[in-house]
Parts: C-alpha cells; sequence; structure tokens
C-alpha cells in the first residue's frame, strides 16, 4: 500500500461541515476537538495548561510567554545532541 494512499478513506467532519479525507489536517483537528470535549474537567486543565484545577488561563499564558523568550535564545534543538 502506498503512503498515503491514492484513494484516503473519507469521514464527516462537523467542524469543515463535508466530508474530508481521514489522512487530512481536517479530520486530525477534528479527532482532536473531540478527544478534549471528551475529557473530564481535571483532565482537561492538566492537558490545556500542564496544571491539575487550573481556571487562570490568563495566567497560565503569561507563564507560557516567559518561558517562550528562553527557548528561541536556546536555538533549535537538534536531534543528533539530545538537546
Amino acid at each position: 500500500m502506498n503512503y498515503p494512499p491514492s484513494d484516503p478513506p473519507l469521514a464527516y467532519s462537523y467542524l469543515a461541515g463535508r466530508e474530508v479525507s481521514t489522512w487530512s489536517e481536517e479530520w486530525k483537528h477534528e479527532c482532536e476537538i473531540a478527544y478534549l470535549a471528551g475529557l473530564a474537567p481535571p483532565k482537561l486543565s492538566v492537558m490545556l495548561d500542564g496544571v491539575a484545577g487550573s481556571t487562570d488561563r490568563e495566567e497560565a499564558g503569561s507563564r507560557a510567554c516567559a518561558v517562550k523568550p528562553r527557548l528561541r535564545r536556546s536555538g533549535p534543538r537538534s536531534p543528533a545532541s539530545g538537546r
């Protein structure tokens, strides 16, 4: 079988409002949202914020913004170096 297949299976996407390829980004987003929608609130907080019981998205966002510049300065990670 060739990957991706020349005639991939289709599935109905509620986000797109039509059938989409199960190999498409549209289907990937559909599955990600379905997974998040099915999580219990405590698990959803952990998934979105990395902290159990977090309800302050603004505070979590500010922490993420503070970390981002440090990540940029360190440069891209090299798979060979393990950094």
